[in-house]
């Protein structure tokens, strides 16, 4: 297979502090080609366009697909490599300021949980193409546009994952009372820890009773239910796109005792952990 490549970069200067533009890029790769481990001083953020691969970093080894997509932390070292068999064509986008980590961190995309599936695979690339096109103009214009798809993207990143099961209800509702915000935002940063109603309560200092009484009223659901339903579709997703082994998945999602965490895995999936990763990979494999 014959790789492809094409890259600018946004140098016209119209950038600064809090929004920056780095490079955007697409690449077809060879099969197996990879990059790293290798870090940036900068966020990297690829989407997936067809094809497969592996991304490593943290520790961890994630598979990933077209519709997906990965972000390479600054300063974290990462690496990624094109499937032998189906090496993936994917779009890039480099970045740096607090506004964009901020959209990424609000969406659910942090150094710890780095990859997002999409909804809406075709809008994603249609975006990264007009993102590309608009950029050959090597000037103030070019950055602008540049910068216009970036925020488009991180616009539909948001909206999905704000309308997902986990993150409806506190950005969606404009008149949410900033506790339960706040109780939100602490609950998508410290789920893996071994969180209680009380914790959280405690954290946007309210008392428990009236703390889980607000909450119900603006989210629909039990802090608790919350806070289960959100580790329940992180441990999904870590099955789906690691080969971690399940007990380490439970301790990453807030779980000591391993048969617990099945118990509740599978009452959210209606199948065990382990039954619930070969039953995708079959899924995957039956695409193929």
């Amino acid at each position: 297979m014959e790789s492809e490549f094409g890259e600018h970069f946004i140098t016209a200067g119209l950038s600064g502090r809090p929004i920056r533009l780095y490079y955007c890029g697409y690449h077809r790769c060879s099969p197996g080609h990879g990059y790293g481990p290798a870090m940036r001083d900068h966020a990297l953020l690829h989407y997936i366009r067809s094809g497969k691969g592996k991304f490593q970093a943290g520790g961890t080894s994630y598979e990933l697909q077209a519709g997906d997509c990965f972000v390479l932390s600054p300063n974290v070292p990462g690496a990624y490599r094109a499937d032998e068999e189906e090496p993936w064509q994917y779009a890039w986008v480099g970045f740096d300021g607090e506004m964009f980590g901020a959209y990424l961190a609000a969406a659910g995309l942090t150094e710890e949980h780095p990859t997002y599936s999409f909804r809406e695979p075709e809008r994603i690339s249609r975006l990264f193409d007009r993102m590309f096109a608009g950029t050959a103009d090597e000037s103030f214009i070019g950055e602008a546009e540049g910068i216009s798809y970036l925020f488009r993207f991180f616009a539909r990143l948001l909206e999905e994952t704000r309308q997902s099961s986990v993150a409806a209800g506190p950005l969606s509702r404009r008149d949410a009372d900033e506790s339960v915000q706040q109780a939100i935002r602490f609950i998508r940063s410290n789920y893996s820890r071994p969180l209680t109603v009380s914790d959280l309560a405690a954290h946007v200092g309210l008392e428990r009773s009236y703390f889980s009484k607000r909450f119900r009223e603006r989210i629909g659901k039990s802090p608790h239910d919350f806070l289960t339903r959100y580790r329940m579709e992180q441990a999904a997703r870590m099955l789906i796109h690691t080969r971690v082994p399940v007990g380490t998945i439970a301790a990453s999602v807030g779980f000591e005792d391993l048969s617990y965490f099945s118990k509740v895995f599978r009452k959210h999936h209606g199948a065990s952990p382990g039954s619930f990763r070969e039953q995708h990979l079959a899924r995957h494999g039956a695409a193929e």
